[in-house]
């Protein structure tokens, strides 16, 4: 079973106020931690996608089709 390990991270003032006007935009309460889990997990989510469409040509590439 994984431990839960909490990191103290340092962010500049507009990050900070960023990550609190998503925190008020989301339709949970959620507190600022569950906040960033979220954001991790949506930004990896769609890493993976775009690595995926780069890797298959699809409507998401910018080339023009021969």
């Amino acid at each position: 079973m994984m431990e839960s390990k909490w990191h103290n991270v340092s962010i500049k003032t507009e990050s900070f106020e960023d990550l609190k006007e998503i925190q008020r935009v989301l339709p949970i309460r959620a507190s600022i931690p569950q906040t960033i889990e979220w954001l991790i997990k949506v930004g990896a989510r769609h890493i993976n996608l775009t690595n995926k469409s780069e890797n298959t040509n699809n409507e998401y590439t910018d080339r023009i089709p021969k």
